[in-house]
């Protein structure tokens, strides 16, 4: 009896010991588009406002839009609550592409280097609403299928 007691500790020790393993080497991925991208990479906090008043100075034309307005209005929402963003309707998410790749396509034009910044921090801030947006999508449709 002793020497069953003694086995089941060992091989509940063992167990243990191989979960504890298998925890530590797990790793979390994010495959976001902004995962390898600084915070500084995007239209957040006070970069929006410095890129509204470079395009109002530099690309007047294209701030004057209502591609302007449907970008800068999504862009503003996910500044101040990222999850709002998922409430916009699926007419407005197009919209918004829409407005993006008129913005991007507008500063890719502008020769200056802080043109390509703005450009680069228009697109990722895009792509990461996208991303949200894609992610929710996904997640009704396994709530659906269950």
């Amino acid at each position: 009896m002793k020497s069953r007691v003694i086995f089941a500790s060992v091989i509940l020790g063992l167990g243990l010991a191989t979960t504890q393993a298998t925890a530590a080497t797990t790793t979390n991925t994010d495959d976001s588009p902004a995962a390898t991208k600084p915070a500084n990479a995007m239209l957040v906090n006070g970069s929006q406002k410095q890129f509204v008043a470079y395009a109002e100075q530099n690309v007047n034309k294209l701030t004057q839009t209502t591609n302007w307005q449907n970008f800068m209005s999504v862009v503003s929402l996910y500044n101040q609550k990222p999850a709002a963003v998922l409430t916009i309707s699926p007419a407005d998410r197009v919209k918004f592409n829409e407005a993006a790749t008129q913005v991007t396509n507008t500063l890719a034009k502008q020769k200056d280097a802080e043109a390509t910044r703005w450009t680069s921090q228009a697109s990722y801030t895009a792509r990461m609403i996208n991303f949200l947006w894609n992610a929710d999508q996904s997640l009704s449709q396994i709530d659906n299928v269950q």
